[in-house]
């Protein structure tokens, strides 16, 4: 487990499953993340999560907790990784609406920087994300991200 002041980054288990089902109910916080929102079942979320862990391309998901409730996520993406140019892209999201806007975004990507750069030897790290995700994009700046381009059909900006 990675621990910082306020937020612990541990394995995606499967306790947190019913919780990010439930979260992600909250359509306001999905749709700055991924722009589109439809209901999905519990069953359909185990069922992801136990595909996920039978897999042999294992996604590093990571669960944000802070003071021991499950807020969020962060994951390295497995089709973005390249171990020999040492590059990778990732994705994160705090759903938990009483913990939006309090640092704790900031601090959970700080402990997965630190991890992705210092322990798996990683030399550049970037995500895509909606170039109107104006919280995201000032976490993204503000943990040293700079937007290399922008696709202004779609709205997606690239930041590494």
């Amino acid at each position: 487990m990675l621990h910082g002041t306020h937020v612990t980054l541990r394995p995606y288990e499967r306790e947190d499953v019913k919780r990010l089902h439930e979260l992600m109910a909250n359509v306001d916080l999905v749709l700055p993340a991924y722009a589109t929102w439809e209901p999905t079942s519990l069953a359909a979320h185990e069922k992801w999560f136990d595909k996920r862990a039978e897999s042999e391309d294992q996604q590093t998901h990571f669960a944000i907790e802070v003071d021991g409730t499950f807020v969020g996520f962060i994951n390295l993406h497995p089709w973005s990784v390249n171990r020999r140019a040492g590059t990778g892209m990732f994705g994160m999201a705090i759903l938990n609406p009483d913990y939006v806007g309090k640092g704790y975004g900031r601090e959970a990507l700080g402990l997965f920087l630190d991890w992705a750069f210092r322990i798996q030897n990683f030399r550049r790290i970037g995500l895509i994300t909606w170039a109107d995700n104006q919280r995201a994009v000032r976490c993204y700046k503000a943990c040293g991200f700079v937007e290399e381009g922008q696709a202004t059909a779609v709205g997606l900006a690239q930041v590494f």
